[in-house]
């Protein structure tokens, strides 16, 4: 599809979907930045993915909740499968300049066979690979790390480090590669070392990319944005700079909530926008944030209810939800890679009229999002250009 063909099946998709996925993103992005900070980047769309996923063999108050999490009902699954569906094929038709793949895939335990109608769901809906290993055996390791490996672009190749164990019940996995080149480069000649201001007080020398020119442009009080596309615009970057006398907390908990203004309208303005290069990969177990978010008894071990993803007489529960991501971002554009992996066991001011100067040498927010859809593809906060996790 060209732009507007894309436009047009972007206005016919259901837009509950990005705003719960992007909801859940920020929501989730705002526990993590609580627990440590640093380099932190996170894939909403893929969470969301894996967790939907899951959400179809959810029964009873697990799937309530759940529910309420990703903003459907469980009547309302059908529903969110359709949306999933339509997003998913025009995701991946990104256009000139945009290579985005998404995969899913499902790894029952070998012996313990999963309900038909819950497979038929994945397959249908989410294009979910089917596959059956020993889940107790060292092989799945390889097998499920060879998997991810695959479809990161071998960005992302160590998801697990031993394997589910006796008590698996499946591995539901969410795999999201994507690599954009700008519409707009940045020159080679005029990148060149310069300060980068870490939190604390110390400095570091970062490779500066610089480019002038017309740029989607907004600031408020104590913040500065600029969009960058990608391809042909369908998919686009947002940086966004607190201002001197504010930091990356205070916008990280802005973004939190639902104050920072995304979404209002940027202009186009003439200025110099000076970006480090970076390349930043980070890993987590988000069980203990989504609990935070209110999903407790898909943890529980006695009380999780999976029951329609597979018939056992004792409970079925999430034992870990690993999130790894991995972005690069350089003069031509970048290169970025995220995996989700479910284990589940039984048991502002007005653009100004003079030129503009962003020059992001502090730690700064981004995101990466679908400018048609609004689906935010990646968020991330970085401190330290230097630092690679």
């Amino acid at each position: 599809m060209d732009y507007l063909e894309r436009q047009a099946a972007a206005a016919e998709l259901d837009p509950g979907l990005a705003e719960s996925s992007n909801r859940l993103g920020v929501k989730l992005f705002g526990q993590l930045w609580k627990e440590g900070g640093g380099n932190l980047t996170i894939s909403p769309y893929s969470v969301a993915a894996a967790l939907a996923l899951a959400y179809n063999g959810g029964a009873g108050e697990t799937a309530e909740e759940l529910g309420g999490l990703l903003g459907y009902a469980p009547d309302e699954r059908p529903k969110l499968n359709t949306a999933h569906l339509a997003l998913l094929k025009l995701l991946q038709d990104g256009g000139p300049g945009v290579e985005l793949k998404i995969a899913n895939s499902v790894w029952g335990m070998k012996g313990l066979p999963l309900r038909k109608d819950y497979l038929k769901t994945g397959k249908e809906f989410y294009d979910a690979q089917i596959k059956t290993t020993d889940l107790a055996a060292a092989k799945s390791v390889k097998q499920i790390n060879g998997w991810v490996t695959d479809h990161t672009g071998d960005k992302i190749t160590e998801m697990l480090a031993e394997p589910p164990g006796p008590q698996a019940v499946a591995v539901l996995v969410n795999a999201l590669y994507f690599k954009g080149t700008w519409r707009n480069v940045f020159p080679d000649h005029a990148t060149m070392p310069g300060d980068f201001h870490l939190p604390g007080g110390k400095t570091v020398q970062a490779m500066m990319m610089e480019r002038g020119g017309f740029f989607p442009y907004a600031e408020g009080e104590q913040w500065q944005a600029v969009k960058l596309a990608y391809g042909e615009g369908q998919m686009e970057m947002v940086v966004i700079l607190p201002g001197e006398q504010s930091s990356l907390r205070e916008l990280a908990g802005q973004l939190e909530q639902g104050t920072l203004p995304l979404d209002q309208e940027f202009e186009s303005s003439r200025g110099t926008l000076q970006l480090p290069r970076f390349t930043a990969s980070y890993g987590t177990e988000l069980s203990k944030a989504l609990q935070a978010l209110g999903v407790k008894l898909a943890f529980d071990q006695q009380r999780g209810d999976f029951s329609r993803m597979v018939d056992l007489d004792r409970p079925v529960y999430f034992d870990k939800v690993i999130h790894k991501t991995f972005i690069a971002v350089n003069e031509r554009g970048t290169e970025a890679a995220a995996a989700t992996v479910i284990d589940m066991r039984a048991g502002s001011a007005p653009p100004p009229d003079q030129p503009f100067e962003m020059t992001v040498n502090r730690p700064f927010l981004f995101l990466i999002r679908d400018a048609q859809t609004g689906v935010m593809l990646f968020l991330g906060a970085i401190e330290n250009p230097l630092g690679t996790e």
